[in-house]
């Protein structure tokens, strides 16, 4: 589930103060940046995409998700994230 998987890829990284209020406002102003370069969104980091859209940007998320089935059939190492972002 690399970000770069199957292309050439750039990471970009911002670091900013704690201001959660701006870091939401801004987030959709970058995505919406980003788009044309059909960009796919860290694990580890924030987003605003939908699952739908996160989900689209990962062309293996099929056969990865085949393998949490399989490795986990019972979900137990599943949350709340995971399920709204891979799942559903």
């Amino acid at each position: 589930m690399s970000t770069a998987y199957g292309r050439s890829s750039v990471a970009i990284h911002f670091t900013w103060q704690r201001d959660w209020n701006a870091v939401t406002r801004m987030l959709p102003i970058l995505e919406a940046a980003l788009a044309p370069f059909e960009h796919r969104p860290h694990w580890g980091k924030v987003f605003t995409m939908s699952p739908a859209e996160v989900r689209s940007a990962y062309p293996a998320l099929p056969q990865f998700t085949a393998l949490l089935d399989r490795s986990d059939p019972a979900g137990s190492f599943r949350n709340a994230f995971l399920s709204r972002y891979l799942f559903d």
